[in-house]
Protein backbone atom coordinates (compact mmCIF):
# COMPACT_ATOMS: atom_id res chain seq x y z
CA UNK A 1 0.00 0.00 0.00
CA UNK A 2 1.40 3.41 -0.93
CA UNK A 3 1.80 6.10 1.69
CA UNK A 4 2.10 9.87 1.54
CA UNK A 5 5.11 12.01 2.38
CA UNK A 6 5.38 13.31 5.92
CA UNK A 7 6.32 16.98 5.90
CA UNK A 8 6.54 18.74 9.30
CA UNK A 9 3.90 21.42 9.62
CA UNK A 10 4.88 24.67 11.24
CA UNK A 11 6.13 28.22 11.05
CA UNK A 12 9.07 27.26 8.81
CA UNK A 13 6.61 26.21 6.11
CA UNK A 14 4.78 29.53 6.54
CA UNK A 15 8.02 31.54 6.50
CA UNK A 16 9.48 29.79 3.44
CA UNK A 17 6.32 30.21 1.38
CA UNK A 18 6.06 33.93 2.05
CA UNK A 19 9.77 34.48 1.44
CA UNK A 20 9.97 32.44 -1.78
CA UNK A 21 6.68 33.25 -3.51
CA UNK A 22 5.71 36.71 -2.31
CA UNK A 23 8.94 38.69 -1.99
CA UNK A 24 7.29 41.74 -3.59
CA UNK A 25 4.37 41.87 -1.15
CA UNK A 26 4.71 44.79 1.24
CA UNK A 27 4.36 45.69 4.89
CA UNK A 28 3.55 49.35 5.60
CA UNK A 29 4.09 50.60 9.14
CA UNK A 30 2.32 53.76 10.27
CA UNK A 31 3.97 56.09 12.80
CA UNK A 32 1.03 58.46 13.20
CA UNK A 33 2.06 60.65 10.27
CA UNK A 34 3.87 58.67 7.59
CA UNK A 35 4.23 55.10 6.35
CA UNK A 36 7.44 53.08 6.30
CA UNK A 37 7.46 50.42 3.58
CA UNK A 38 9.33 47.12 3.43
CA UNK A 39 8.93 44.13 1.13
CA UNK A 40 8.52 40.53 2.23
CA UNK A 41 11.98 39.85 0.82
CA UNK A 42 13.49 42.56 3.04
CA UNK A 43 11.57 41.41 6.11
CA UNK A 44 12.52 37.77 5.56
CA UNK A 45 16.20 38.74 5.35
CA UNK A 46 15.88 40.76 8.57
CA UNK A 47 14.06 37.89 10.31
CA UNK A 48 16.93 35.56 9.43
CA UNK A 49 19.39 38.07 10.91
CA UNK A 50 17.24 38.42 14.02
CA UNK A 51 17.31 34.66 14.49
CA UNK A 52 21.08 34.64 14.17
CA UNK A 53 21.42 37.55 16.59
CA UNK A 54 19.23 35.86 19.20
CA UNK A 55 21.21 32.64 18.82
CA UNK A 56 24.43 34.58 19.39
CA UNK A 57 22.98 35.71 22.74
CA UNK A 58 22.44 32.10 23.71
CA UNK A 59 18.77 31.72 22.76
CA UNK A 60 18.20 28.11 21.86
CA UNK A 61 15.48 25.53 21.25
CA UNK A 62 12.54 25.92 23.60
CA UNK A 63 13.79 29.19 25.15
CA UNK A 64 11.11 31.83 25.57
CA UNK A 65 11.52 35.18 23.86
CA UNK A 66 9.00 37.74 25.11
CA UNK A 67 7.68 40.67 23.11
CA UNK A 68 6.20 43.85 24.57
CA UNK A 69 5.40 45.72 21.39
CA UNK A 70 2.74 47.41 19.33
CA UNK A 71 1.80 46.14 15.88
CA UNK A 72 4.88 47.07 13.89
CA UNK A 73 7.30 45.57 11.36
CA UNK A 74 9.83 44.44 13.97
CA UNK A 75 7.10 42.56 15.84
CA UNK A 76 6.26 40.69 12.63
CA UNK A 77 9.95 39.86 12.21
CA UNK A 78 9.93 38.33 15.70
CA UNK A 79 6.76 36.38 14.83
CA UNK A 80 8.67 34.84 11.94
CA UNK A 81 12.15 34.40 13.41
CA UNK A 82 11.62 33.21 16.98
CA UNK A 83 9.51 30.07 16.44
CA UNK A 84 11.17 29.18 13.14
CA UNK A 85 14.58 29.04 14.86
CA UNK A 86 13.08 26.62 17.41
CA UNK A 87 12.46 29.03 20.27
CA UNK A 88 9.09 30.12 21.66
CA UNK A 89 7.51 33.49 20.95
CA UNK A 90 5.78 34.86 24.06
CA UNK A 91 3.62 37.91 23.30
CA UNK A 92 2.84 40.02 26.39
CA UNK A 93 -0.18 42.29 26.74
CA UNK A 94 1.11 45.88 26.87
CA UNK A 95 -1.98 47.06 28.76
CA UNK A 96 -1.34 44.98 31.88
CA UNK A 97 -0.14 46.40 35.19
CA UNK A 98 3.57 45.96 36.12
CA UNK A 99 2.75 43.34 38.78
CA UNK A 100 0.86 41.27 36.21
CA UNK A 101 3.64 41.63 33.65
CA UNK A 102 6.25 40.59 36.21
CA UNK A 103 4.25 37.50 37.15
CA UNK A 104 3.77 36.46 33.52
CA UNK A 105 7.43 36.98 32.55
CA UNK A 106 8.53 34.99 35.59
CA UNK A 107 6.03 32.20 34.99
CA UNK A 108 7.05 31.89 31.34
CA UNK A 109 10.75 32.19 32.26
CA UNK A 110 11.48 34.55 29.38
CA UNK A 111 15.23 34.82 28.67
CA UNK A 112 15.01 37.72 26.23
CA UNK A 113 12.45 40.51 26.01
CA UNK A 114 11.84 42.65 22.92
CA UNK A 115 10.40 45.99 24.08
CA UNK A 116 9.01 48.86 22.06
CA UNK A 117 10.97 51.96 23.10
CA UNK A 118 7.74 53.89 23.62
CA UNK A 119 6.69 51.26 26.17
CA UNK A 120 9.90 51.17 28.22
CA UNK A 121 8.52 53.41 31.00
CA UNK A 122 5.64 50.97 31.50
CA UNK A 123 7.80 47.90 31.93
CA UNK A 124 11.36 48.72 33.02
CA UNK A 125 10.39 48.58 36.71
CA UNK A 126 9.84 44.81 36.43
CA UNK A 127 13.22 43.92 34.89
CA UNK A 128 14.97 43.29 38.20
CA UNK A 129 12.11 41.12 39.48
CA UNK A 130 12.36 38.68 36.56
CA UNK A 131 15.25 36.40 37.46
CA UNK A 132 15.17 34.52 34.14
CA UNK A 133 15.49 37.70 32.11
CA UNK A 134 19.01 38.14 30.75
CA UNK A 135 18.64 40.49 27.79
CA UNK A 136 16.29 43.32 26.88
CA UNK A 137 16.19 44.33 23.22
CA UNK A 138 14.81 47.82 22.57
CA UNK A 139 12.86 48.38 19.36
CA UNK A 140 12.84 51.94 18.01
CA UNK A 141 14.48 55.17 19.16
CA UNK A 142 16.17 54.71 22.56
CA UNK A 143 18.47 57.00 24.54
CA UNK A 144 20.62 54.10 25.75
CA UNK A 145 19.77 54.54 29.42
CA UNK A 146 19.83 51.27 31.41
CA UNK A 147 17.83 51.15 34.68
CA UNK A 148 20.20 50.90 37.65
CA UNK A 149 18.21 47.98 39.10
CA UNK A 150 18.74 45.79 36.02
CA UNK A 151 21.98 43.79 35.86
CA UNK A 152 21.31 42.18 32.48
CA UNK A 153 22.13 43.47 29.03
CA UNK A 154 20.12 46.03 27.08
CA UNK A 155 20.80 46.47 23.38
CA UNK A 156 19.18 48.07 20.37
CA UNK A 157 17.12 45.84 18.10
CA UNK A 158 19.12 46.83 15.03
CA UNK A 159 22.32 45.63 16.72
CA UNK A 160 20.95 42.08 16.65
CA UNK A 161 20.63 42.33 12.90
CA UNK A 162 24.32 42.97 12.21
CA UNK A 163 25.15 39.23 12.32
CA UNK A 164 25.16 37.04 9.21
CA UNK A 165 21.69 35.60 8.64
CA UNK A 166 20.57 32.16 9.71
CA UNK A 167 20.35 30.31 6.40
CA UNK A 168 19.21 26.85 7.43
CA UNK A 169 16.28 26.51 9.81
CA UNK A 170 16.37 23.58 12.22
CA UNK A 171 14.01 20.65 11.68
CA UNK A 172 11.39 20.99 14.43
CA UNK A 173 8.86 18.50 15.76
CA UNK A 174 5.52 19.92 14.61
CA UNK A 175 4.02 19.26 18.05
CA UNK A 176 6.64 21.33 19.87
CA UNK A 177 5.90 24.79 21.23
CA UNK A 178 6.06 27.71 18.81
CA UNK A 179 4.30 30.55 20.65
CA UNK A 180 2.46 31.29 23.84
CA UNK A 181 -0.06 33.82 25.09
CA UNK A 182 -1.56 34.30 28.54
CA UNK A 183 -5.29 34.65 29.10
CA UNK A 184 -6.53 37.91 30.56
CA UNK A 185 -7.01 36.25 33.94
CA UNK A 186 -10.57 37.24 34.90
CA UNK A 187 -10.21 34.97 37.94
CA UNK A 188 -6.89 34.23 39.62
CA UNK A 189 -3.58 34.51 37.83
CA UNK A 190 -3.43 34.50 34.01
CA UNK A 191 -2.98 31.10 32.40
CA UNK A 192 -0.49 30.39 29.63
CA UNK A 193 -1.74 28.86 26.38
CA UNK A 194 1.00 27.27 24.27
CA UNK A 195 0.52 27.01 20.51
CA UNK A 196 2.35 24.25 18.65
CA UNK A 197 3.91 24.55 15.20
CA UNK A 198 1.26 22.17 13.91
CA UNK A 199 -1.62 24.18 15.40
CA UNK A 200 -0.34 27.49 14.00
CA UNK A 201 0.02 26.06 10.50
CA UNK A 202 -3.41 24.42 10.50
CA UNK A 203 -5.02 27.55 11.98
CA UNK A 204 -3.37 29.66 9.26
CA UNK A 205 -4.48 27.26 6.54
CA UNK A 206 -8.05 27.30 7.86
CA UNK A 207 -8.03 31.13 7.82
CA UNK A 208 -7.50 31.03 4.05
CA UNK A 209 -10.81 29.16 3.56
CA UNK A 210 -13.71 31.01 1.95
CA UNK A 211 -15.94 30.12 4.93
CA UNK A 212 -13.34 31.60 7.28
CA UNK A 213 -11.36 34.83 6.66
CA UNK A 214 -10.74 33.99 2.96
CA UNK A 215 -7.27 35.53 3.23
CA UNK A 216 -5.55 35.68 -0.17
CA UNK A 217 -2.63 37.18 -2.04
CA UNK A 218 -4.98 39.91 -3.29
CA UNK A 219 -5.72 41.15 0.23
CA UNK A 220 -4.34 44.16 2.01
CA UNK A 221 -4.83 43.50 5.72
CA UNK A 222 -5.11 46.35 8.21
CA UNK A 223 -3.65 44.72 11.35
CA UNK A 224 -5.94 46.24 13.99
CA UNK A 225 -6.04 43.15 16.29
CA UNK A 226 -3.24 43.40 18.84
CA UNK A 227 -0.26 41.19 18.09
CA UNK A 228 0.14 40.70 21.84
CA UNK A 229 -3.21 38.89 22.06
CA UNK A 230 -3.98 35.45 20.54
CA UNK A 231 -1.53 35.99 17.67
CA UNK A 232 -3.58 38.95 16.40
CA UNK A 233 -6.36 36.50 15.53
CA UNK A 234 -3.76 34.58 13.50
CA UNK A 235 -3.59 37.25 10.79
CA UNK A 236 0.22 37.78 10.78
CA UNK A 237 0.73 34.11 9.96
CA UNK A 238 -2.22 33.63 7.59
CA UNK A 239 -1.38 36.91 5.85
CA UNK A 240 2.26 35.91 5.36
CA UNK A 241 1.22 32.43 4.19
CA UNK A 242 -1.08 33.97 1.57
CA UNK A 243 1.30 36.78 0.60
CA UNK A 244 -1.12 39.56 1.57
CA UNK A 245 0.06 43.13 1.98
CA UNK A 246 0.00 44.13 5.66
CA UNK A 247 -0.61 47.56 7.20
CA UNK A 248 0.75 47.93 10.74
CA UNK A 249 -0.92 50.72 12.76
CA UNK A 250 1.44 50.78 15.74
CA UNK A 251 -0.40 52.32 18.69
CA UNK A 252 -2.54 54.53 16.45
CA UNK A 253 -6.01 52.99 16.72
CA UNK A 254 -7.97 56.21 17.21
CA UNK A 255 -10.73 56.62 14.58
CA UNK A 256 -9.04 59.57 12.89
CA UNK A 257 -5.85 57.53 12.42
CA UNK A 258 -7.74 54.50 11.17
CA UNK A 259 -9.55 56.69 8.65
CA UNK A 260 -6.22 58.14 7.48
CA UNK A 261 -4.67 54.67 7.13
CA UNK A 262 -7.66 53.41 5.17
CA UNK A 263 -7.59 56.41 2.85
CA UNK A 264 -3.86 56.04 2.20
CA UNK A 265 -3.55 52.25 1.88
CA UNK A 266 -7.03 51.04 0.82
CA UNK A 267 -7.09 47.80 2.84
CA UNK A 268 -9.49 45.00 1.92
CA UNK A 269 -9.71 43.15 5.24
CA UNK A 270 -9.46 43.88 8.93
CA UNK A 271 -10.71 42.58 12.25
CA UNK A 272 -11.77 44.73 15.19
CA UNK A 273 -13.72 44.86 18.42
CA UNK A 274 -17.19 46.51 18.24
CA UNK A 275 -15.89 49.61 20.08
CA UNK A 276 -13.72 50.55 17.10
CA UNK A 277 -16.62 50.14 14.69
CA UNK A 278 -18.80 52.35 16.89
CA UNK A 279 -16.01 54.95 16.96
CA UNK A 280 -15.89 55.00 13.16
CA UNK A 281 -19.66 55.34 12.94
CA UNK A 282 -19.59 58.25 15.40
CA UNK A 283 -16.78 59.92 13.46
CA UNK A 284 -18.67 59.53 10.18
CA UNK A 285 -21.41 61.79 11.55
CA UNK A 286 -18.89 64.65 11.75
CA UNK A 287 -16.97 63.98 8.54
CA UNK A 288 -17.27 61.37 5.77
CA UNK A 289 -15.28 58.15 6.29
CA UNK A 290 -14.65 55.99 3.23
CA UNK A 291 -14.46 52.25 4.03
CA UNK A 292 -15.42 51.11 0.54
CA UNK A 293 -12.10 49.32 0.00
CA UNK A 294 -13.02 46.62 2.54
CA UNK A 295 -14.51 43.42 1.16
CA UNK A 296 -15.44 42.49 4.73
CA UNK A 297 -14.69 43.33 8.36
CA UNK A 298 -14.41 40.62 11.00
CA UNK A 299 -15.75 41.73 14.39
CA UNK A 300 -15.32 39.96 17.70
CA UNK A 301 -13.97 40.20 21.22
CA UNK A 302 -17.48 40.89 22.51
CA UNK A 303 -20.97 40.35 21.13
CA UNK A 304 -21.77 42.32 17.96
CA UNK A 305 -25.34 43.57 17.86
CA UNK A 306 -27.55 43.28 14.80
CA UNK A 307 -28.03 47.05 14.93
CA UNK A 308 -24.28 47.66 14.64
CA UNK A 309 -24.04 45.26 11.69
CA UNK A 310 -26.93 47.01 9.95
CA UNK A 311 -25.40 50.45 10.59
CA UNK A 312 -22.04 49.41 9.15
CA UNK A 313 -23.80 48.22 6.00
CA UNK A 314 -26.03 51.27 5.72
CA UNK A 315 -23.34 53.89 6.39
CA UNK A 316 -20.25 52.29 4.85
CA UNK A 317 -21.62 49.55 2.59
CA UNK A 318 -19.42 46.99 4.36
CA UNK A 319 -20.46 43.51 5.45
CA UNK A 320 -19.49 42.61 9.00
CA UNK A 321 -18.84 38.97 9.88
CA UNK A 322 -19.00 38.18 13.57
CA UNK A 323 -16.42 35.80 15.00
CA UNK A 324 -16.21 34.02 18.34
CA UNK A 325 -13.18 32.32 19.76
CA UNK A 326 -10.80 32.28 22.71
CA UNK A 327 -7.10 32.51 23.47
CA UNK A 328 -7.44 28.77 24.03
CA UNK A 329 -8.63 28.27 20.42
CA UNK A 330 -5.86 30.28 18.69
CA UNK A 331 -8.58 31.99 18.43
CA UNK A 332 -10.53 30.96 15.28
CA UNK A 333 -13.65 28.96 16.15
CA UNK A 334 -16.96 30.07 14.61
CA UNK A 335 -17.86 32.76 12.05
CA UNK A 336 -21.24 34.16 11.11
CA UNK A 337 -21.23 33.84 7.32
CA UNK A 338 -24.89 33.56 6.25
CA UNK A 339 -25.93 30.16 4.84
CA UNK A 340 -26.50 29.70 1.13
CA UNK A 341 -29.90 30.64 -0.24
CA UNK A 342 -30.59 32.95 2.71
CA UNK A 343 -32.64 35.99 1.78
CA UNK A 344 -30.75 39.28 1.82
CA UNK A 345 -33.25 40.67 4.32
CA UNK A 346 -32.22 37.94 6.77
CA UNK A 347 -28.48 38.53 6.41
CA UNK A 348 -28.10 40.87 9.42
CA UNK A 349 -29.78 38.28 11.65
CA UNK A 350 -27.38 35.55 10.53
CA UNK A 351 -24.39 37.87 10.86
CA UNK A 352 -25.41 38.78 14.41
CA UNK A 353 -25.17 35.14 15.48
CA UNK A 354 -21.94 33.90 17.02
CA UNK A 355 -21.41 31.77 13.92
CA UNK A 356 -20.89 28.33 12.42
CA UNK A 357 -17.73 26.30 13.17
CA UNK A 358 -14.95 26.66 10.61
CA UNK A 359 -13.59 23.48 9.05
CA UNK A 360 -11.62 21.57 11.68
CA UNK A 361 -13.62 22.75 14.70
CA UNK A 362 -16.27 20.80 16.60
CA UNK A 363 -18.77 22.43 18.96
CA UNK A 364 -21.34 20.81 21.24
CA UNK A 365 -23.63 21.79 24.09
CA UNK A 366 -24.11 19.71 27.21
CA UNK A 367 -26.34 19.84 30.25
CA UNK A 368 -25.38 20.18 33.90
CA UNK A 369 -24.54 16.48 34.10
CA UNK A 370 -22.46 16.55 30.92
CA UNK A 371 -25.16 14.92 28.79
CA UNK A 372 -25.30 16.04 25.11
CA UNK A 373 -28.19 18.38 24.30
CA UNK A 374 -30.18 18.85 21.11
CA UNK A 375 -29.01 21.13 18.27
CA UNK A 376 -32.48 22.63 17.87
CA UNK A 377 -31.63 26.32 18.20
CA UNK A 378 -33.63 26.58 21.43
CA UNK A 379 -31.99 24.33 23.99
CA UNK A 380 -29.26 26.11 25.96
CA UNK A 381 -26.29 24.36 27.50
CA UNK A 382 -22.57 24.60 28.28
CA UNK A 383 -20.48 25.07 25.13
CA UNK A 384 -17.55 22.70 24.61
CA UNK A 385 -15.00 22.52 21.78
CA UNK A 386 -12.54 20.19 20.07
CA UNK A 387 -10.11 20.89 17.27
CA UNK A 388 -6.48 20.74 16.10
CA UNK A 389 -5.75 24.29 17.28
CA UNK A 390 -7.53 24.02 20.66
CA UNK A 391 -5.39 23.85 23.79
CA UNK A 392 -5.24 20.61 25.76
CA UNK A 393 -4.07 22.33 28.96
CA UNK A 394 -2.41 25.38 30.46
CA UNK A 395 1.33 25.95 30.69
CA UNK A 396 2.72 24.47 33.92
CA UNK A 397 -0.85 23.83 35.05
CA UNK A 398 -1.75 20.91 37.25
CA UNK A 399 -4.66 18.59 36.60
CA UNK A 400 -6.95 20.63 38.84
CA UNK A 401 -6.67 23.56 36.42
CA UNK A 402 -7.23 21.47 33.27
CA UNK A 403 -9.80 23.07 30.95
CA UNK A 404 -10.74 19.69 29.47
CA UNK A 405 -13.61 17.36 30.28
CA UNK A 406 -12.96 13.69 31.01
CA UNK A 407 -13.69 12.86 27.36
CA UNK A 408 -11.33 15.54 26.03
CA UNK A 409 -13.51 18.57 25.19
CA UNK A 410 -12.58 22.14 26.13
CA UNK A 411 -14.91 23.80 28.63
CA UNK A 412 -15.37 27.33 27.29
CA UNK A 413 -17.18 28.86 30.26
CA UNK A 414 -19.88 30.02 27.83
CA UNK A 415 -23.45 28.86 27.49
CA UNK A 416 -25.50 28.92 24.32
CA UNK A 417 -27.47 27.03 21.72
CA UNK A 418 -26.75 25.35 18.38
CA UNK A 419 -29.31 25.24 15.57
CA UNK A 420 -29.84 22.43 13.03
CA UNK A 421 -27.50 24.15 10.55
CA UNK A 422 -24.73 24.21 13.15
CA UNK A 423 -24.91 27.92 13.96
CA UNK A 424 -23.85 28.69 17.51
CA UNK A 425 -25.47 31.45 19.53
CA UNK A 426 -23.65 32.44 22.70
CA UNK A 427 -26.20 33.50 25.27
CA UNK A 428 -23.82 34.29 28.10
CA UNK A 429 -20.73 33.57 30.07
CA UNK A 430 -21.60 31.04 32.75
CA UNK A 431 -20.74 33.54 35.46
CA UNK A 432 -22.76 36.31 33.78
CA UNK A 433 -26.10 34.53 33.70
CA UNK A 434 -28.73 36.10 35.95
CA UNK A 435 -31.12 33.84 37.85
CA UNK A 436 -34.13 35.89 38.91
CA UNK A 437 -36.91 34.17 40.81
CA UNK A 438 -35.84 30.80 39.40
CA UNK A 439 -35.73 32.06 35.77
CA UNK A 440 -32.54 32.48 33.78
CA UNK A 441 -31.87 35.81 32.07
CA UNK A 442 -29.19 36.12 29.38
CA UNK A 443 -27.16 39.28 29.87
CA UNK A 444 -25.92 39.22 26.26
CA UNK A 445 -29.39 39.02 24.72
CA UNK A 446 -30.61 41.81 26.98
CA UNK A 447 -27.56 43.98 26.20
CA UNK A 448 -28.19 43.64 22.47
CA UNK A 449 -31.83 44.68 22.82
CA UNK A 450 -30.99 47.66 25.03
CA UNK A 451 -28.20 48.78 22.66
CA UNK A 452 -30.69 48.77 19.77
CA UNK A 453 -32.49 51.75 21.37
CA UNK A 454 -31.50 54.74 19.18
CA UNK A 455 -30.15 56.95 22.00
CA UNK A 456 -27.94 54.22 23.54
CA UNK A 457 -24.40 53.56 22.34
CA UNK A 458 -23.45 50.62 24.58
CA UNK A 459 -24.94 48.53 27.34
CA UNK A 460 -23.67 46.04 29.89
CA UNK A 461 -25.93 43.97 32.11
CA UNK A 462 -24.91 42.42 35.43
CA UNK A 463 -26.78 40.82 38.32
CA UNK A 464 -27.46 42.75 41.51
CA UNK A 465 -29.09 41.46 44.71
CA UNK A 466 -32.84 41.88 45.03
CA UNK A 467 -34.77 41.29 48.29
CA UNK A 468 -37.62 39.50 46.54
CA UNK A 469 -36.18 37.87 43.43
CA UNK A 470 -32.65 37.12 44.72
CA UNK A 471 -31.09 38.65 41.60
CA UNK A 472 -32.24 41.22 39.07
CA UNK A 473 -30.50 42.69 36.02
CA UNK A 474 -28.76 46.03 36.36
CA UNK A 475 -28.40 47.78 32.99
CA UNK A 476 -25.31 49.98 32.76
CA UNK A 477 -25.59 52.18 29.69
CA UNK A 478 -23.65 54.79 27.71
CA UNK A 479 -25.68 57.30 25.71
CA UNK A 480 -24.86 58.42 22.20
CA UNK A 481 -23.24 61.82 21.87
CA UNK A 482 -25.82 64.58 21.92
CA UNK A 483 -28.66 62.25 22.99
CA UNK A 484 -30.65 62.20 26.21
CA UNK A 485 -31.56 58.73 27.42
CA UNK A 486 -35.09 58.46 28.82
CA UNK A 487 -35.14 55.27 30.91
CA UNK A 488 -38.94 55.12 30.89
CA UNK A 489 -38.86 55.20 27.10
CA UNK A 490 -36.24 52.44 27.02
CA UNK A 491 -38.39 50.26 29.29
CA UNK A 492 -41.41 50.85 27.03
CA UNK A 493 -39.23 49.97 24.02
CA UNK A 494 -38.14 46.69 25.64
CA UNK A 495 -41.73 45.55 26.20
CA UNK A 496 -41.96 44.57 22.52
CA UNK A 497 -38.53 42.92 22.57
CA UNK A 498 -38.31 40.68 25.63
CA UNK A 499 -40.53 39.01 28.22
CA UNK A 500 -41.64 41.47 30.88
CA UNK A 501 -39.76 39.75 33.70
CA UNK A 502 -36.50 40.38 31.79
CA UNK A 503 -36.94 44.18 31.63
CA UNK A 504 -34.49 45.77 34.12
CA UNK A 505 -35.72 48.11 36.82
CA UNK A 506 -32.17 48.96 37.92
CA UNK A 507 -30.25 51.42 35.68
CA UNK A 508 -26.94 53.24 35.70
CA UNK A 509 -25.80 55.82 33.14
CA UNK A 510 -22.02 56.22 32.60
CA UNK A 511 -19.85 58.26 30.27
CA UNK A 512 -18.01 55.08 29.29
CA UNK A 513 -17.89 51.40 30.24
CA UNK A 514 -14.77 49.96 31.92
CA UNK A 515 -12.65 47.77 29.64
CA UNK A 516 -10.28 44.88 30.17
CA UNK A 517 -6.74 44.98 28.80
CA UNK A 518 -7.95 43.49 25.51
CA UNK A 519 -10.88 45.85 25.05
CA UNK A 520 -13.76 43.75 26.37
CA UNK A 521 -16.34 45.24 28.71
CA UNK A 522 -15.04 44.56 32.21
CA UNK A 523 -18.05 43.03 33.94
CA UNK A 524 -15.97 41.91 36.88
CA UNK A 525 -15.14 45.57 37.55
CA UNK A 526 -18.82 46.50 37.23
CA UNK A 527 -19.82 43.78 39.69
CA UNK A 528 -17.15 44.87 42.16
CA UNK A 529 -18.15 48.52 41.85
CA UNK A 530 -21.85 47.78 42.30
CA UNK A 531 -21.12 45.67 45.39
CA UNK A 532 -18.94 48.38 46.94
CA UNK A 533 -21.28 51.24 46.10
CA UNK A 534 -18.83 52.80 43.65
CA UNK A 535 -21.31 52.22 40.82
CA UNK A 536 -24.46 54.21 41.63
CA UNK A 537 -27.70 53.04 40.14
CA UNK A 538 -31.37 53.84 40.49
CA UNK A 539 -34.61 51.89 40.46
CA UNK A 540 -37.13 53.09 37.91
CA UNK A 541 -40.91 52.79 37.80
CA UNK A 542 -41.27 49.42 36.06
CA UNK A 543 -40.35 46.33 37.99
CA UNK A 544 -40.59 44.27 34.84
CA UNK A 545 -41.82 41.26 36.83
CA UNK A 546 -44.85 39.54 35.34
CA UNK A 547 -45.07 35.77 35.44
Amino acid sequence: MSTMMVEPLGTAMIFDRGERLFGESVVESYDGQTFHRATYAEIAARARRLAAGLAAFGVGPGDRVGTFCWNRQEHLEAYLAVPTMGSVLHTINVRLFPAQISWIVQHAADRVLLVDATLLPAIESVFAQCTSLQTVVVVGEWDGRVPSHFSGKMIRYEELLTIDPMIDWPVIDERSAAAMCYTSGTTGNPKGVVYSHRSIFLHSLASLGSDAFAVSNADRILMIPAMFHANAWGLPYSGWLAGSDLIMPGSHLQPEHIAEMVAATRPTLTAAVPTILNDLLAMSKQAPVDLSSFRTIIAGGSAVSQQLIEQMKAVFGVDVVQGWGMTETSPLCVLSHPPKNSASVDEPRWRAMSGRPVAGMKVRIVGEGGEPLADDGRTVGRLQLRGPWVTSGYYLGDQSSSPLTDDGWLETGDVGSIDPLGYVQITDRTKDLIKSGGEWISSIDLENEIASFPAILEAAVIAVPDPRWEERPLAVIVGREGCTVDIDAVQDFLESKVARFIIPEYWSLLDQLPRTSIGKIDKRRLREDSASGALPYQRRRKTGIAR
